[in-house]
Order: structure tokens, then C-alpha cells, then sequence
């Protein structure tokens, strides 16, 4: 396991929409919506990469940091991350599921703002 808390990964994924926003009882206009979901997308990619890091080796690593550094396509980044981390869809999907609960649990305050 690997805790370098500097080194920074990128995951390549949107997920969530305004669609899950309505479905946890955020109704905002599209504006606020989308700043929310670009926050939200940052915050569960921080976690996920946090994670990832944190279950590859020093190796795995400094290979996953290259293949960003050389600007691969991020197809093929996320293909080397599944290959190494068997369990990133669950990692992926539970982040997700954290955060928006973490919405639903504070979504008086913003729909307020």
C-alpha cells in the first residue's frame, strides 16, 4: 500500500448529473446545478484517486503517474487502473453513493443559497 498523500492522480469519469441531483431532492436551476455536479464530479474523483493510490504499489504507481505525465488517453488510463485495481467499479460507485448522500443529508442548505 502506497500513503503518499503529494502524489495527485486524475480519474477520468463524470458521474454524476442533474438528474441524480432531482432524485436526492436538489431541484436548482441549471446554472447552480451544474457548479454543484462540477464540485461534487471534483470532491468523489479526489476520494477515488485517494483510494487508488492508496492500493497500488510504489511501482504501480510511478507507472500509472508516467502514463499521466505522457498525456495518454484517459480511456487507457482508467483501462490500467481496472486491470490493477479489480475492485475500482465498487470503489467508483460507493464514493458516488457517499457523496450524494452527504448531499441529501445537507440539501435545505443548499437549495437555500
Amino acid at each position: 500500500m502506497n500513503n503518499d498523500e503529494n502524489t495527485q492522480i486524475i480519474i477520468p469519469t463524470t458521474m454524476i448529473t442533474k438528474a441524480q441531483l432531482n432524485s436526492v431532492g436538489i431541484n436548482l436551476p441549471d446554472d447552480q446545478a451544474q457548479a454543484l455536479i462540477q464540485h461534487v464530479e471534483e470532491t468523489v474523483n479526489e476520494r477515488i484517486s485517494e483510494e487508488i493510490v492508496d492500493s497500488l504499489d510504489d511501482a504501480q504507481l510511478a507507472e500509472l503517474v508516467a502514463l499521466q505525465d505522457d498525456d495518454v488517453p484517459a480511456e487507457q488510463v482508467e483501462a490500467w487502473i481496472r486491470e490493477r485495481v479489480p475492485e475500482y467499479d465498487e470503489i467508483v460507485e460507493d464514493n458516488v453513493t457517499i457523496v450524494l448522500g452527504e448531499l441529501v443529508e445537507n440539501s435545505e442548505a443548499i437549495q437555500a443559497q
